[in-house]
């Protein structure tokens, strides 16, 4: 699809914004300065930046398994023992213990811990990435639904006034004699479907603003002051095949669930190594004692060995552990392919509602232009007689539509076009222009 039709609909979305916000743009709201402070205080960003420091610091600490532990016991009390062909004694012991223990193999258990622990990291890296760009895609959405909604109303209420002043106008040609009751009859039954239409619009407008105050925290405010971000429509791809391909390698949602099968695969190989083999270690003691055990004074021992450590549960539930530890993996690869499938469809989705968005806006634009061109020829016969007032004003009423309709669907090209972006994985904040 050549990018020349692209800029073609993109140019007609920008001058519609730049005729929609003529006077306002002093005070226009920059829709990126606030996403940035949305990005900042949103709880949802804030969760996953909180996931990614816990993980972090769990990462550091699983490389603490490599280095040697102190241990350290210390007491003191009161012994007294009764021995049968010596002194009885009573003494306040006193003990201090010291055990250095340094691991050195035990067939990769701990080098598996770490490297889970890293890719857990690297997995609350992406999520808190794809988090990102989901706040970000719906503050854009929020953001131009709500200018949508307040064009629509303004449409529908420029529709409703321009009926309500003809039928009055047709109503008072009736009452003069020079009019028909019909035409009044069918005039109220226009202007009942624009007051319907108008009611609508309100409905849709609140809840774009409910919209907005739930993505943003705030209240919009000034409805005037709120400008159409530019698309990135040179971002897009220049085919489908192009869209999917970026899309697999860029997704940070299908990056997380790729690292969460790698980190199942890790947890295989760490549990094998722990229910299965041994434990190799260092271990280095020193013991100072004081009147213990019924011997007076001062008493110390050191002690260095290398010492081999094997647990095996009689009920061989270290099998059982690693069944499920496999089990878990399979499962782990079985939703990153779907996850794969799942972001396919997103993408061959996105790619063909914005084809079918920038068609629909062509042809709905196409029309308001034909509604405006029946409108000039009608008003010209009706000063001729051949029109009567009831077909000018359906000619009015039909180009306001016409108008909203090309609008809301410009409006569409430009959604579509940031949803493609958010699936293939590049809706940063400074896309937001």
């Amino acid at each position: 699809m050549p990018r020349r039709g692209w800029r073609g609909i993109v140019f007609a979305v920008m001058a519609f914004v730049m005729v929609a916000s003529y006077g306002t743009v002093a005070h226009a709201q920059s829709l990126q300065e606030t996403l940035a402070l949305v990005i900042h205080d949103h709880k949802r960003i804030r969760a996953a930046e909180m996931d990614l420091a816990s993980a972090r610091d769990t990462a550091i600490a699983s490389l603490g398994d490599w280095f040697p532990t102190l241990d350290m016991t210390a007491l003191y009390g009161f012994e007294r023992q009764r021995k049968p062909d010596s002194a009885d004694t009573d003494f306040f012991p006193r003990q201090i213990d010291f055990t250095l223990t340094q691991l050195l193999w035990d067939f990769g258990a701990t080098n598996g811990t770490i490297r889970a622990a890293k890719r857990t990291y690297d997995q609350a890296q992406a999520t808190l990435t794809s988090t990102l760009q989901a706040v970000v895609l719906e503050g854009v959405t929020a953001h131009v639904n709500l200018i949508r909604a307040n064009e629509l109303l303004r449409f529908a209420l420029m529709s409703e006034e321009n009926i309500k002043r003809q039928t009055e106008l047709e109503d008072a040609r009736v009452q003069r004699g020079a009019g028909f009751s019909t035409d009044v009859l069918q005039a109220k039954t226009q202007l009942a479907g624009s007051q319907a239409r108008r009611v609508q619009a309100e409905g849709t407008l609140q809840n774009a603003r409910n919209r907005y105050r739930a993505v943003f925290y705030r209240d919009p405010g000034d409805l005037q002051s709120l400008v159409k971000p530019r698309p990135p429509i040179d971002m897009l791809p220049s085919s489908l095949d192009e869209a999917i391909e970026i899309s697999m390698e860029n997704n940070p949602q299908l990056k997380a669930q790729l690292i969460a099968a790698d980190i199942a695969r890790e947890t295989v190989n760490q549990t094998r190594a722990t229910e299965l083999f041994p434990s190799l270690s260092a271990v280095g003691s020193s013991t100072y004692k004081q009147d213990v055990q019924g011997t007076r004074n001062f008493k110390g021992e050191q002690l260095i060995k290398v010492e081999l450590t094997y647990s095996l549960n009689l009920g061989m539930t270290q099998v059982n552990t690693l069944r499920a530890s496999k089990s878990a993996f399979s499962a782990a690869e079985d939703r990153y392919g779907d996850a794969r499938t799942q972001i396919e469809e997103a993408a061959r989705n996105a790619w063909q509602n914005f084809l079918t968005a920038k068609d629909n806006a062509e042809a709905l634009r196409n029309q308001a232009n034909i509604a405006n061109e029946f409108l000039e020829l009608a008003r010209k016969e009706r000063q001729l007689g051949r029109r009567s007032l009831i077909d000018v004003l359906a000619g009015e009423t039909a180009l306001i539509n016409a108008n909203s309709d090309a609008v809301s669907a410009e409006t569409d090209v430009m959604l579509a076009v940031y949803n493609l972006t958010s699936v293939m994985g590049f809706l940063e904040l400074d896309v937001i222009e």
